[in-house]
């Protein structure tokens, strides 16, 4: 089943029942799970769908989760809050709003202290349940709360659950997930995810984490010139709409930077950074269109006080991996540097996943052998693909006329 099938499928369940959760997800007690979420989402005063199942293969690497969102919203149109989560080892999701919805962003915004091993205790559903509590709460959940969700069975993870040894309930319009191949390969990997939540209790040792799967030269500019076509679609959608002096100059010249870039870039190894950039500069202006229209909305007293939507940063230490979600400071040569990581890295950092974070490699010197992209004497490392300046756009096009 290829993905446009997937989410036709997906998109049909949702029709009925807006959660789908499949075994995998359902830690034994599958319609426990789904009953509990689907009671979250019927209590918000706003269309919310929440989609756990097992990734297949043909998504994006660097975002699968807000790829598969967006094809669902393709599918059912109108109004909503998407939360996906494809990983059944349980790390990430993606929580996308279309419509005049609550910003999913918001959940970034909370400022609550999050209890020593909490995040290792939720599982998938439980992320998702709280995700929407979040949003729902405008970001301003109290501690107590928060804390609260990892104190409900329901959205605890048991590490002595194996799905070899469990009945796998059908699940209706998902049930080819049920098949007998697919519960020994995701049993096999339960035993090895119960070994590890054992570890993860004890605190003996970390969970170890491998790099993200990314892109190529060629995928990266297949990805930015898509992303570079929608973005033109919806500017000329919006052509007539008014926006601010400054937010038309930052997204028009994101746009046209990112396609001069694009234009002059082939799709070889060294051609990786500057495709990077143009996706980067893409995502820049989409989001900047994103935050002139939830200003332009109208809102309620509450929604007033929210927090504009953030500009786009992508991960410092591999653009391909996504959006970034905090900063750490890290040693970057022979400084220290406040920089954006995505959600895994940070837990990288933060001592969740043994080892350090993985750069992005390109071709240096005259040998050409893989050093991290920050490491060289491009537009890119002196701007930190974003992190480093307030604008991206006119540093890069600035750089572009001077090497004419």
């Amino acid at each position: 089943m290829n993905v446009d099938e997937l989410a036709d499928e997906l998109a049909e369940a949702l029709a009925d029942d807006p959660v789908v959760v499949d075994p995998l997800f359902g830690n034994g007690r599958t319609e426990e799970v789904r009953e509990a979420l689907t009671e979250a989402v019927e209590e918000l005063d706003f269309p919310a769908y929440v989609v756990l199942v097992p990734r297949p293969e043909g998504l994006s690497a660097s975002d699968p989760d807000r790829e598969l969102a967006t094809l669902l919203h393709e599918r059912i149109g109108g109004d909503g809050v998407y939360v996906v989560h494809t990983d059944t080892t349980g790390y990430g999701d993606a929580v996308v709003s279309f419509g005049d919805v609550p910003a999913a962003d918001v959940r970034y915004e909370v400022s609550l202290r999050q209890p020593a091993g909490e995040i290792r205790e939720l599982n998938p559903a439980g992320h998702a349940a709280r995700d929407l509590a979040v949003i729902a709460a405008d970001g301003r959940l109290s501690q107590a709360d928060y804390e609260a969700y990892a104190e409900e069975t329901v959205w605890q993870r048991p590490p002595e659950w194996d799905v070899m040894t469990r009945e796998v309930p059908d699940t209706g319009a998902y049930a080819f997930f049920t098949t007998l191949a697919f519960v020994v390969v995701g049993g096999s990997a339960w035993l090895v995810l119960r070994t590890i939540a054992r570890w993860r209790e004890t605190g003996l040792v970390p969970q170890p984490r491998a790099a993200l799967p990314v892109e190529g030269p060629a995928q990266v500019r297949a990805r930015a010139e898509r992303e570079l076509d929608a973005l033109a679609e919806r500017l000329a959608a919006t052509a007539d709409r008014p926006l601010s002096a400054e937010t038309r100059e930052l997204v028009d010249g994101s746009y046209d930077t990112a396609r001069g870039v694009l234009a002059d870039a082939g799709t070889e190894e060294r051609d990786l950074a500057d495709l990077v950039g143009a996706l980067v500069l893409v995502r820049v202006a989409d989001r900047a269109l994103d935050a002139a229209d939830a200003a332009a909305r109208p809102r309620s007293r509450r929604a007033s006080r929210r927090a504009p939507l953030p500009a786009y940063l992508p991960c410092y230490f591999d653009p391909r991996h996504g959006e970034a979600v905090r900063r750490h400071t890290v040693p970057v040569g022979d400084r220290r540097l406040a920089v954006p990581a995505c959600r895994h890295c940070s837990d990288t950092l933060d001592g969740i996943h043994t080892g350090p974070p993985h750069p992005m490699l390109v071709p240096a010197g005259l040998l050409g052998r893989p050093r991290p992209w920050y490491e060289q004497d491009t537009v890119w490392a002196r701007t930190g693909y974003g992190a480093s300046v307030d604008e991206l756009w006119p540093h890069v096009a600035g750089d572009r006329r001077r090497v004419r």
